[in-house]
């Protein structure tokens, strides 16, 4: 799995390399590394890793073993995503599908009206991160099945 951690690094040397040790200890390979020593912030330098892991388990055992040699993960985030079509056919309030997809972490990236007042239907274009695909399937049927309308997900050639 494929992950961008985002960390808090003192400007110490060594630090950095503190960290790529902790890493590679939990069988995390380096893809890049984003260095912003001129954005130093409340003495903290940001750096983002970009790493590939064997499993998800791994990555947890890394990000705590970060933390306890006292670098905070601020933020990690999948680089695996899956981009899908969706159509929306009936009335329904767009509102309540962008929540939906915010709650679940997802991102609306494309949307368009391709029915008529009698009948919509909406176009949807959705990044989803994979590990998190499934529940907003689940979360966008339930949405869809309270509200009498029809969502088909567009097959991938």
């Amino acid at each position: 799995m494929k992950v961008r951690l985002t960390l808090g690094l003192v400007d110490r040397p060594g630090t950095l390399l503190n960290v790529l040790e902790q890493i590679a200890i939990h069988g995390g390979n380096i893809i890049s590394i984003i260095h912003n020593r001129d954005r130093i912030t409340a003495g903290y330098v940001p750096v983002s890793i970009n790493v590939e892991f064997p499993s998800s388990e791994q990555l947890e055992k890394a990000k705590s073993s970060i933390e306890s040699i006292g670098v905070p993960v601020m933020e990690s985030e999948t680089l695996e995503k899956k981009v899908e079509t969706f159509l929306l056919i009936g009335a329904i309030d767009i509102d309540l599908i962008t929540s939906t997809l915010q709650n679940e972490g997802a991102r609306l990236i494309g949307l368009s009206l391709i029915g008529s007042s009698k009948t919509p239907c909406l176009k949807l274009i959705i990044d989803t991160p994979l590990e998190k695909r499934h529940r907003l399937l689940k979360s966008l049927q339930s949405v869809i099945s309270s509200s009498d309308c029809l969502l088909i997900r567009e097959e991938e050639n």
